[in-house]
């Protein structure tokens, strides 16, 4: 492995560890909110218990969060210096905003959780959560902001730095990373994914919970937890969905590369077929109307002229417009072909998984199917977690793979980014090391909390 592969690893290794800590704080704070809620409207101790227990998680969070991003943000300045340079002249801001996101969360979460008893006023009590919440997913919101910039740069004079060996910076609109092409639409899928991936963990516990345990009080609070986080599932899947199609139609438009690896397009032609799975295969030739690719696709299924209805409707003069092929691209600009693969395991499962949840809804709401109390059903909620962390890491790996080989879309490659320096190497070694001890660390710390205040005598101490 080069020391640019070994940095790429880091980077990504780290990233998907500290994704999962980034989408539980955005989601978690939502279910504290509505608990809360829902515990001074009925005046439900269970709810109100429930709100008390998962903002001790969110603090645990917070913590393990804060000292996660940390890390991430001194991996950039180590690994990719001159990438750094890069978005301190035009890509700040959003960082700098994403300080006072970060403390505004600190700072309410301390309110609610430490002096919320001693405050009378329910309505400040929901303020102190809804801030925390607001705050959550800003700073998601702002840091997404960044990579919608990597996807999309503009702010800055690009052939001049180009064409200086990323030298002379001249920026021409300081402002500009908070509104890039892609920055509405990638705001719109993250929010609504890690909303979505932040309130599957604890919606997959709570099934859990409520399968082992067999105390009457305990199943009144497990069956809570759940009925919160499935209507917020139930609720925002929709979204997710919405926001994904949106993603790749955007991506048609402006990383038509990374469009192609997706959908495997190796040959420009119009009535494009879809290509369903398969995988690329160096071995052979792909032809059409005389155009010669190198390469085919194995083992695909292949639906024709789909992607063309899919992306400019019906008719003939949709199935007439020419699609460009990877053979429009330098082979050198290629992104690895594997994610098609991802995209489509993370399709398929995210339309499987928005179906069963709707599923549930309908057998609930028209035919009072009393299904949170049926153990087979109970037993596929536990699985949805595992189903959604596999979807938003595959995602995630769809996105930041699919830039390859550009740190900086069309700008800056990764190699131009990466920090020569032998040295490094060893920080990268130990950035490594620490990301494979904190989840287990922070399931241990979590466990000891609550070990120290068992959920039945909480109940009798409310009750």
């Amino acid at each position: 492995m080069t020391y640019v592969g070994l940095y790429e690893f880091t980077q990504g290794f780290s990233l998907a560890f500290h994704i999962i800590f980034a989408t539980m704080g955005i989601g978690l704070p939502i279910i504290v909110f509505i608990a809360e809620y829902l515990g001074i409207k009925h005046n439900d101790l269970y709810y109100k218990t429930l709100a008390h227990r998962m903002a001790i998680v969110l603090v645990v969070l917070f913590a393990v969060g804060t000292a996660s991003g940390t890390m991430v943000a001194l991996e950039l300045a180590f690994l990719w210096p001159k990438f750094m340079t890069l978005v301190g002249y035009v890509a700040i801001y959003p960082f700098y905003a994403e300080v006072f996101a970060f403390f505004s969360e600190a700072i309410f979460l301390s309110v609610y959780f430490y002096t919320g008893n001693r405050i009378k006023s329910n309505k400040l009590r929901l303020a102190s959560l809804l801030i925390v919440a607001i705050a959550a997913a800003m700073s998601g919101i702002l840091i997404t902001m960044v990579n919608a910039w990597m996807n999309t740069p503009v702010g800055f004079n690009i052939p001049l730095y180009i064409s200086s060996g990323f030298k002379d910076i001249v920026v021409t609109n300081p402002l500009a990373a908070f509104d890039t092409p892609s920055t509405p639409i990638e705001l719109f899928h993250m929010l609504t994914t890690s909303i979505l991936a932040g309130v599957s963990v604890f919606f997959s516990y709570f099934a859990y919970k409520l399968l082992k345990t067999k105390d009457q009080d305990e199943k009144e609070y497990y069956r809570r937890g759940l009925k919160i986080t499935f209507g917020i599932i139930a609720f925002i899947i929709i979204f997710a969905v919405i926001s994904g199609i949106l993603s790749i139609t955007m991506l048609m438009q402006y990383q038509p590369e990374k469009f192609d690896a997706i959908e495997l397009d190796l040959v420009t032609r119009p009535n494009m077929p879809e290509t369903l799975f398969g995988f690329y295969s160096p071995v052979g030739k792909t032809v059409y109307n005389g155009t010669v690719v190198n390469g085919t696709v194995v083992d695909g299924i292949s639906i024709p002229g789909l992607q063309s209805i899919l992306a400019y409707g019906f008719g003939k003069k949709a199935l007439s417009i020419v699609i460009p092929g990877l053979n429009a691209y330098p082979r050198d600009t290629w992104p690895p072909l594997f994610i098609h693969d991802l995209f489509d395991m993370m399709v398929g499962v995210g339309f499987g998984l928005g179906a069963f949840i709707w599923l549930i809804v309908i057998l609930m709401v028209f035919f009072k199917k009393k299904l949170f109390e049926n153990k087979i059903v109970l037993m596929l909620f536990v699985l949805v977690e595992v189903i959604v962390l596999i979807t938003m890491e595959s995602g995630w790996v769809v996105d930041e793979v699919g830039r390859v080989p550009w740190i900086v879309y069309n700008v800056m490659p990764i190699s131009a980014a990466a920090n020569p320096s032998p040295s490094i190497l060893y920080i990268a070694i130990a950035i490594i090391i620490v990301y494979i001890c904190i989840m287990p660390a922070t399931a241990y710390v979590l466990k000891r909390v609550f070990d120290a205040r068992p959920l039945k005598g909480e109940l009798k101490n409310e009750l």
